[in-house]
């Protein structure tokens, strides 16, 4: 690339001003990479900051671009600068060099305030030599007044031409990938179809719950060993959220979906309640037969004191208690359900309809004992209620699946809280999230159900409640003794364990650049997740023996599309901070804030999102988005603390 470097005209020296061409072309290449890295250059940098001219360009080619929408890569750069004649210095080989300059965008926030620091020295320098030349011109102007028409040395602003167009702010959420229903089984996929459109609504709330639903009945049976030599084992178990909007019918369509077990739990009542008639007959029976036992003791002993009356008083065996079958609870406390995961050491599935309400308890001070073991629970294994008045409880194998359904709002608050640092010890990134955007379309569909449909669900899942390991030639631990032990468990074949490795390889990748502390942990659970879904969906479909290539492609491409709605979950920040912003705007074209403003003027109005964290996170989209102009005043200047103030960018004024 010919070096178009920019040197001040200076008297005072020929060095070379402050600059680094290596942080210029990282700032480039990471933008190239990940255009939504826009956001944390916008805020600091112009065209006019860049020390190498063509390095200018090729940055006001790249926010052309994304202020219209169109993605910002090496060909789309190229074309960009061929229009605006801009080409004839910076080839397509130039633009290839910078995309591959860097690994990621991860630190480029770093590599821009380094090009920003040197920018604003080289704007000291050219203030200074200004100051220079006119003290030794003063023609009777005082210093204060020199310093005055130079600018202002005390004073670093952005500079930021006010004229610039501003960047249209961007959506509130995320893009998200549809449900890809090719994902499910073929014994699961035509009733989801039905229901969606009968219901009128998203795949994702049928599908979803229906998929968790599956999960834990397989994972009552059988868990998967992920690599071929190692002991690395996932257990079958998901936990997810359903989000959307009040009326958008998840709570109905995850009834639907959940029928299947709801009819297990129905069905495993009722036996239980005819069992219970028979254990009180037998335990009735059982008493009568101890009293007529001491009375004939009685009778005995009285005729001689000395006799042997131990078959008098045994009574027999007393009748075992009938142990209730659960597959569904719903709202209970932890140590009842301890006590139904003891009984049941299978695991069960918990439905609530709103999990707004199991968050906030989960969240108090006085519940962090609960909270501990709802997280035991996702990871399973051993755990132990040692309490004085139900005694010691232990669950041998703690496996609990989850889903239920919340609103945006509350969802995005609470990623906003664990953010901040509340409760941010990983239970959010547990949940699969399910977070479809609305289609908008509406019609009236009054026809019969698909029984076929419906019926081949329920066989699935009756097939999986009876599901023999060793019918899938599922392997299982032995002990010292040859007994078996733990939970058996499958591996997968050789052509599905290379793709889950492939997979695997890239995921840590991903972890190690993603600079989103929030979205890197739930990203890191898709290390349960994978392996649960191809397990799962294998077993649904009928294999047997090691987990096959098919089901493990189905499971990638429900990983691909799980992924996109974590980034909406861990972007919905974004949310609040897009709101605000709009607000800044109005208020600022109506004259409720001064002009210039403060961060004080706007969170000291108390307007909804913009307190004073949400402030300033608006205010640095929109200083971003080329919308305000920021001001920094140094302390010289305001007598008292160095105070930033934002205006109106002139083309933002009028809306």
């Amino acid at each position: 690339m010919s070096a178009h470097l920019k040197r001040v005209d200076t008297a005072m020296t020929e060095r070379v001003p402050p600059q680094s061409i290596e942080a210029e072309q990282s700032v480039l290449g990471g933008l190239l990479l990940d255009n939504s890295a826009w956001e944390r250059a916008a805020d600091l940098l112009t065209q006019a900051d860049f020390f190498d001219f063509d390095h200018g360009l090729i940055f006001a080619a790249i926010g052309a671009l994304l202020s219209e929408g169109k993605p910002a890569d090496v060909i789309t750069v190229f074309e960009q600068l061929q229009s605006t004649r801009n080409a004839e210095a910076v080839t397509l080989a130039d633009l290839n060099a910078l995309a591959a300059s860097v690994p990621s965008a991860a630190n480029l926030r770093r590599y821009a305030e380094i090009v920003r620091e040197h920018s604003d020295r080289r704007k000291l320098i050219a203030q200074a030599e200004t100051v220079i030349a006119r003290a030794f011109n003063a023609k009777g102007a005082t210093a204060a007044q020199i310093v005055a028409g130079a600018g202002g040395v005390a004073i670093l602003t952005d500079k930021r031409s006010t004229t610039e167009a501003p960047l249209a702010l961007p959506d509130e959420l995320h893009s998200v990938e549809p449900f890809p229903l090719a994902a499910l089984p073929a014994a699961l996929r035509p009733w989801v179809a039905d229901m969606t459109e009968r219901m009128q609504c998203p795949p994702d709330y049928v599908a979803v719950p229906l998929l968790i639903g599956a999960s834990m009945l397989v994972a009552r049976r059988v868990s998967i060993r992920c690599q071929a030599r190692t002991d690395w084992r996932e257990r079958a178990n998901l936990w997810a959220l359903i989000v959307g909007r009040p009326g958008t019918m998840k709570s109905p369509a995850m009834q639907q979906a959940l029928a299947p077990l709801e009819r297990m739990e129905a069905r495993a009542a009722a036996t239980f309640n005819d069992t219970m008639k028979q254990y009180r007959v037998d335990q009735t029976t059982h008493e009568l037969c101890i009293k007529a036992g001491e009375k004939e003791a009685a009778k005995v002993l009285a005729k001689n004191r000395a006799a042997d009356v131990s078959d008098c008083l045994s009574g027999g065996d007393e009748p075992e208690v009938p142990t209730r079958p659960r597959y569904v609870v719903n709202d209970l406390t932890y140590e009842k359900l301890g006590e139904i995961l003891s009984a049941n050491p299978d695991g069960v599935l918990s439905v609530r309809d709103e999990m707004r309400g199991l968050f906030l308890h989960l969240a108090r001070e006085e519940n962090a004992s609960a909270r501990a073991f709802y997280l035991q629970a996702w990871s399973g294994g051993r755990y132990t209620f040692d309490r004085i008045g139900r005694g010691t409880v232990t669950v041998e194998d703690a496996r609990l699946s989850m889903i239920g359904c919340i609103q945006p709002g509350p969802l995005a608050d609470l990623v906003h809280q664990a953010r901040r640092g509340a409760a941010d010890d990983g239970m959010l990134d547990r949940f699969l999230v399910a977070w479809p955007d609305s289609s908008g379309d509406w019609r009236e569909v009054d026809r019969w159900p698909d029984n076929d449909a419906r019926r081949s669900v329920w066989q699935a899942f009756d097939r999986l409640d009876t599901l023999d390991a060793a019918a899938i030639q599922a392997q299982i631990d032995t002990d010292a003794e040859g007994d078996a032990r733990g939970l058996p468990f499958l591996r997968f074949a050789p052509d599905a364990r290379e793709e889950f490795s492939d997979w695997h390889h890239d995921l840590e990748r991903t972890l190690k650049a993603t600079d989103s502390e929030s979205l890197e942990g739930a990203l890191s659970k898709f290390r349960h997740h994978v392996p649960a879904l191809a397990l799962t969906l294998h077993v649904v479909a009928g294999g047997v023996g090691p987990v096959a290539l098919a089901p493990t492609q189905q499971a990638l491409a429900l990983a691909e599309y799980f992924e996109s709605h974590a980034r909406r979950l861990h972007g919905s920040d974004r949310r609040v901070a897009v709101r605000g912003a709009k607000t800044i705007i109005a208020k600022a074209r109506s004259g409720a804030l001064p002009d210039p403003f403060t961060a004080r003027n706007v969170y000291s109005n108390h307007w909804a999102g913009l307190d004073k964290a949400g402030t300033a996170d608006a205010l640095d989209l929109l200083t971003a988005h080329r919308w305000l102009i920021e001001t920094e005043l140094s302390a010289a200047l305001t007598g008292g603390r160095p105070t930033t103030t934002y205006r109106l960018a002139d083309g933002a004024r009028n809306g």
